[in-house]
């Protein structure tokens, strides 16, 4: 899989996939990012996705957290921060 690193502008091929579920919620802040010039709230997310609650995009959120996807900024509202964005192809 191909990344691009926001902060370097570098592209790299990882071999740590993400799931599904995971580059379906990247790609939807990705593109509401895009669109709206703002990070997307949870609710946001789920809406967009048609999960009936918000605890599953914790849930991806935290995965991509972790695998350093995205990061949250301490103290403020729609906090989310892309680190690496899929490329395609």
């Amino acid at each position: 899989m191909l990344i691009k690193c926001q902060m370097c502008d570098k592209t790299v091929e990882i071999s740590e996939n993400l799931s599904d579920s995971q580059k379906k919620v990247l790609k939807f802040i990705i593109n509401f990012m895009k669109e709206h010039k703002k990070s997307p709230s949870y609710r946001e997310i789920s809406q967009g996705l048609g999960y009936k609650t918000t605890s599953i995009v914790h849930h991806h959120i935290d995965g991509l957290i972790y695998k350093q996807y995205v990061t949250r900024r301490p103290y403020y509202a729609r906090s989310l921060v892309v680190l690496k964005e899929l490329c395609d192809g």
